[in-house]
């Protein structure tokens, strides 16, 4: 019997890793580029500085300066986009390297199948989509990637430099693990080792972030608001959005996927039926009790470490959502709420007596779920990236007709409308609406950036031109300021 777990466990691993470059080939061969990838492959095509000074220039601002171990592998990529457009998207891979790291962690935790399952619905998970669809989030995997590598060294290694130094890697490639701090010291058995990992990490951070950080960086921003957390409304308001995340927002994406489910190609059904067929195969004789306990305190610390992790939007102007691109933010999240399910299923399947068959259907009807959802996003964001590019033709058409070859454009359609209604898109992916995704979408669509500025109605409402889209069409409107 152990043979044949092993033997679907080897299948489950290769299906985990078949799929996930399937999607990320699938994003890269489509060359979907929406939000802020705009401006950086834009960017690219302009740089005139030697490579040290560009990298340099770009640390140098409000969103990077703060990031610079991530945002050397980001601004590495962009320069090498001006010699190659197609080097972008490679960005898009950390995603899969995040996974390889996860379940290399998650084995010497857990066990082999453990860390597949563990693996499987964090790379489908609905939290955070961004992270693994747009390359500028490739600082969330890195992050991901050092904290999981912390934890690694504190739990199993037992080295507590190297770990603080993992872990300080990945607050500086992004913030989203920092409230996560107190998981080490609660893994650290010795007093000592705890001061002492307390003290190398916050010191450097601190001292990176509130001296090195302004006397490097011109540009430099503090991104922690630490008076937003007595703003009680808006502790309430970020309340609410927690709940409504988890009791709401996460189901309308499961529904509104299996709605989509004629979009599904051939290979992606295949992928439906065989890889929750494996998680079956592989659980449905797991010894599910020998630790019983274990998943009910891995249960108890992965909730508490997901208030802990949403409590960083306490510091910061963003709330916590799946819809658009600002679920960027929830990378940590979506890695704890994929540890949180499946150490309660098991805790409470156990004490419910459910039975190994029943805990294992439940994993495999979750992993559909999860498949079904992260296949239903992907299409989204390809037909988000299809949009703006058949908006910005039609529009070059319109500017055409009426003899338009320079000035300031705006583009007024219903946006909100349209993703809140659009079927096509799952969790409101981002389409055109900022100032900088114009010039690339100009020039991917045949319009001179240098002569015509394209805005968003929304964002910029004293534009002379407007053109009305709807239903397909553009209309010329004349606004008098």
């Amino acid at each position: 019997m152990k043979k044949s777990i092993n033997y679907y466990s080897v299948l489950l691993n290769i299906s985990i890793i078949l799929f996930t470059l399937y999607i990320s080939f699938s994003v890269f061969k489509e060359k979907v580029m929406i939000a802020d990838d705009l401006s950086k492959v834009y960017e690219a095509g302009s740089i005139s500085q030697p490579y040290f000074s560009f990298i340099y220039s770009f640390l140098d601002s409000s969103t990077m300066a703060a990031r610079p171990v991530s945002g050397f592998v980001t601004g590495t990529l962009i320069f090498l986009s001006g010699y190659n457009e197609s080097v972008y998207w490679l960005g898009l891979f950390f995603f899969p390297l995040s996974l390889l790291v996860i379940y290399t962690v998650a084995q010497k935790i857990w066990s082999a199948q453990l860390a597949s399952l563990v693996t499987l619905l964090y790379a489908c998970s609905m939290i955070g989509t961004s992270i693994q669809f747009s390359t500028i989030m490739l600082n969330s995997n890195l992050a991901t990637i050092f904290f999981c590598l912390s934890i690694y060294f504190v739990y199993v290694r037992k080295n507590i430099f190297i770990s603080s130094l993992l872990f300080i890697a990945s607050v500086l490639s992004y913030e989203i693990f920092l409230p996560l701090v107190f998981l080490h010291l609660f893994l650290i058995k010795e007093h000592k080792k705890r001061v002492a990992f307390i003290f190398l990490t916050l010191a450097t951070i601190i001292i990176f972030r509130k001296i090195l950080q302004p006397a490097l960086f011109v540009q430099s921003y503090q991104r922690d608001e630490i008076s937003k957390i007595f703003d009680i409304k808006r502790v309430a308001q970020i309340s609410l959005y927690f709940v409504k995340l988890f009791c709401k927002d996460i189901f309308t994406g499961m529904y509104k996927s299996i709605l989509n489910y004629r979009k599904l190609n051939f290979l992606e059904w295949i992928s439906l039926l065989i890889i929750p067929s494996l998680v079956y195969k592989v659980f449905s004789d797991y010894d599910f009790k020998q630790q019983s306990q274990r998943f009910k305190n891995i249960g108890i610390i992965s909730l508490i470490a997901i208030f802990c992790g949403m409590s960083i939007f306490l510091f910061s102007s963003y709330t916590p959502t799946v819809f658009g691109f600002d679920n960027r933010n929830l990378g940590a999240v979506r890695l704890l709420y994929t540890l949180f399910i499946i150490s309660a299923v098991i805790f409470l399947g156990n004490k419910l007596n459910a039975g190994n068959k029943t805990i294992a259907e439940f994993f495999a009807g979750t992993a559909f779920m999860f498949l079904i959802t992260n296949i239903s996003v992907k299409n989204s964001w390809i037909y988000a990236n299809e949009f703006n590019n058949k908006l910005f033709t039609k529009l070059k058409t319109a500017l055409k007709e009426n003899n338009i070859t320079s000035g300031e454009i705006a583009v007024d359609y219903d946006m909100f409308n349209e993703l809140k209604t659009n079927p096509n898109f799952t969790f409101r992916e981002p389409v055109f609406y900022n100032n900088w995704e114009a010039p690339m979408l100009c020039k991917m669509n045949g319009i001179d950036p240098e002569k015509i500025r394209v805005y968003n109605f929304e964002r910029k409402k004293d534009c002379k031109i407007v053109f009305r889209y709807k239903k397909g069409q553009f209309m010329r409107n004349y606004y008098i300021k």
